[in-house]
């Protein structure tokens, strides 16, 4: 037997030595020169394979090829060596054709984010992916990729995973050293330039791993593209600009768009905007002349849309003429962001062919799911609201409840405890009160302190003003008290004159930041009613440290209070499905005042011509008779159009009587 001094394997008292040597060569050389006489031995066992090369690692047929390989040199080889030897001969060519194309083992399914974790996995690229098999390497990452994403893959169905991936995945290169003036400002070009790393192959920012429902939805607007213009519409800190990352992650990773064809602009840090009357407009022309290099139309009709991401662009007073004039001469995909949701309102209705999301603290099963508990789903995230008319889609979504109820309660328990803003559930501080004072200084101190003066309006608001109307709107949260009653208490605390003008106009500026819902009165049969909207507030974490009080709503914490406690919170618990409900695009939400023979009800869910009413009771024990009474005369009179109520509780559930149906807060809020 003839082999070269790396492969040799037999015939003296050196040959442990000689062996050695060539398998730690072999492992650490991947381009170790093989003998023809080995070659030709592999290539044959490679042809009589049942599988092709690539589907070998981790399977018995490699085991067996290994096997037989040992017994005709006579010496033992590692699963590094021998899959590295495999990989380099089989690469070289040679292989008989008389087996035809041999049939690999099916992939295993991956969901784009679990390929996309496997590209996070491997910052370095996944192109020379045929050194992984049988590394320390490969080993970290299937425990990696376990831990992540909570699928049990074997070694061999990730292999052939990152075999799958690897076709998506591409070494970029720059489109420049450095960005062309093109007529802009330098200082403005670095700005830009900065913004938009992957234009010189750099990494763009790591983007969240989690997604929050808002990121499917604007996937798919952008795809379907029915409207032209994305809009997520919300207050600060819940998570707009890490959807505009996680976007440009997927486009790059996934989609495989080149980088020329996505633009960024964040437009609260952007300098020297001030000379320009169109800055939008100006910034896309030099977009297209330097870097995209053809016009967003021409790169269109090559199949090839640009993607345009614009950033806290409420900061621009006419941003929707400019985008319109924008959209209506070009085919361009556009998201648009902003932390001011008082300034994208004012614009909204200027607006045209755009499709708004509202985006609001975390859902229960956001929680569930930032958490990493268990899994955690909505009930009817893609249910119509027609489906709401019937007392089986509520029974369905108690047996639900039922269904998650340890990983259910389980978030309940956390947002009981920290609210629904993502930073709450994402930071290693265990110090609520900090987690708490962060969450105030950098969304409704920031929101209070710098919307304001950016609004035209007939009164100047001031921050002191706003600021008490929000720490009164906190306390009376569920309520709804007259805007004479908030003046008084403000007009009391600050000792200068306050008008109810100037407190409903507070209260609109928050409303229109979403720092609260103003829940209107009902207005059945046309009859127009005197009374004051119900205030229910952003989240009750927030609440309780405005007023440096805290309220447990989770039930095992509420055993601890005493009932006058959970009286107070059974306001907090209204504020709490009012912000959520309202929440809920379609859904038409109003309160309804008591009036002769017709008590108070909580809320009225309006779908079409038919009314759900809901009441609150969530008290330690079941709801009981006199509990229903306003349930009951809304649904005695036919032109209200109710045949059923729902009653909100602590834990209590099911048909009550024939007319209301019991289901506990933390079961409701599963609904999306």
């Amino acid at each position: 037997m003839s082999v070269s001094a790396t492969d040799r394997v037999g015939g003296s008292k050196d040959r442990q030595k000689l062996r050695t040597r060539r398998t730690a060569f072999a492992d650490k050389n991947p381009r170790t020169k093989y003998s023809e006489d080995l070659k030709s031995f592999v290539l044959s066992l490679l042809d009589k394979s049942d599988l092709p090369r690539d589907a070998l690692p981790y399977t018995d047929e490699f085991d067996q090829l290994k096997h037989r390989f040992e017994k005709d040199r006579k010496a033992t080889i590692t699963d590094l060596a021998f899959w590295r030897m495999l990989s380099s001969i089989g690469k070289g060519g040679g292989l008989g054709k008389k087996s035809g194309k041999k049939k690999a083992p099916r992939t295993p399914t991956l969901s784009a984010e679990e390929q996309l974790e496997i590209l996070r996995l491997m910052p370095d690229g996944i192109g020379n992916r045929d050194h992984l098999p049988y590394t320390p390497k490969f080993d970290d990452l299937h425990r990696r990729f376990a831990k992540l994403t909570g699928k049990k893959l074997s070694k061999h169905e990730l292999w052939r995973g990152v075999s799958r991936v690897a076709k998506l995945s591409r070494k970029p290169k720059p489109l420049f050293e450095t960005a062309p003036l093109g007529g802009l400002d330098k200082e403005l070009v670095e700005f830009v330039e900065f913004q938009n790393p992957w234009w010189k192959a750099q990494p763009a920012p790591e983007a969240k791993r989690f997604k929050r429902w808002a990121f499917e939805a604007v996937v798919d607007r952008l795809q379907s593209g029915l409207e032209k213009i994305v809009v997520i519409r919300g207050s600060r800190r819940v998570g707009k600009s890490v959807i505009q990352n996680q976007l440009v992650e997927r486009l790059l990773l996934l989609e495989k768009v080149n980088p020329a064809h996505i633009f960024y602009v964040q437009f609260d840090e952007i300098p020297k905007l001030g000379t320009m009357t169109q800055p939008i407009l100006s910034l896309v022309r030099w977009y297209e002349d330097n870097v995209l290099k053809c016009t967003l139309n021409a790169a269109a009709r090559r199949g090839e849309p640009a993607y345009l991401l614009f950033d806290e662009i409420q900061n621009l007073s006419d941003w929707a003429v400019q985008l319109k004039a924008l959209v209506d001469h070009t085919d361009v995909k556009t998201l648009v962001t902003g932390s001011s949701a008082m300034r994208l309102a004012e614009n909204k209705h200027n607006a045209s062919r755009m499709t708004w999301i509202e985006l609001g603290p975390l859902r229960l099963t956001e929680i569930a799911g930032m958490r990493r508990l268990k899994s955690l789903p909505a009930f009817a995230d893609t249910a119509k609201l027609e489906d709401w008319k019937t007392c089986d889609f509520w029974l369905g979504l108690i047996a639900h409840g039922k269904k998650h109820a340890k990983e259910r309660d389980e978030a309940y328990r956390l947002y009981s405890e920290r609210g629904g803003y993502p930073l709450c559930h994402s930071t290693s501080e265990q110090d609520v009160d900090k987690i708490r004072q962060q969450v105030i200084d950098e969304v409704i101190t920031k929101t209070i302190n710098f919307d304001p003066p950016h609004r035209a309006r007939t009164h100047v608001l001031d921050v002191p003003l706003v600021s008490d109307t929000f720490r009164l709107a906190c306390r009376y949260a569920g309520e709804s008290p007259r805007t004479k009653v908030l003046a008084d208490e403000i007009r009391a605390k600050l000792q200068i004159g306050v008008t109810e003008e100037k407190v409903n106009e507070s209260l609109a500026f928050l409303a229109d930041s979403l720092l609260l819902y103003l829940i209107p009165p009902f207005e059945g049969l046309g009859q127009r009613q005197s009374h004051p909207p119900k205030l229910c507030i952003c989240d009750h974490f927030v609440r309780n440290g405005i007023l440096q009080e805290t309220l447990p709503i989770d039930p095992e914490a509420l055993k601890e209070c005493d009932e006058a406690v959970s009286g107070r919170v059974g306001h907090l618990i209204e504020s709490i499905l009012g912000y959520y409900l309202k929440g809920i695009p379609g859904a038409e939400l109003s309160w309804f005042p008591a009036r002769p023979n017709e008590p108070e009800v909580d809320f009225v869910l309006t779908i079409g011509t038919a009314r759900i009413p809901v009441e609150v009771k969530y008290r330690r024990s079941a709801p009981g008779g006199t509990d229903l009474a306003g349930i009951h005369a809304f649904c005695r009179k036919k032109a209200y159009g109710a045949d059923f109520g729902l009653v909100i509780t602590q834990t209590a559930e099911g048909p009550i009587g024939d007319k209301a149906i019991a289901i506990p807060a933390s079961t409701f809020l599963l609904l999306r």
